[in-house]
């Protein structure tokens, strides 16, 4: 069975992105042949708990939507 993902990308500034980070992701996905559900990004900082996006890929696994979340950086 193909496992379905989501990525998540986060930076904490306005004036950083995460294009860099999805792109990795998204070649690693198709490389380990994995099923894309969706990218999930925000702008805000990591010490705060109460991110929408971040919340919305939780209630996904949860929900058991999804099988993995693939994030680059855990800072």
């Amino acid at each position: 069975m193909v496992q379905r993902v989501a990525i998540y990308a986060r930076v904490s500034t306005t004036d950083q992105s995460c294009q860099r980070q999805i792109a990795e992701l998204q070649q690693y996905v198709i490389r380990s042949g994995l099923e894309l559900a969706g990218v999930f990004t925000e702008t805000a900082s990591g010490a705060k708990n109460n991110r929408k996006q971040r919340q919305t890929v939780i209630d996904l696994a949860r929900r058991r939507e999804i099988d993995l979340v693939l994030v680059s950086e855990l800072s």
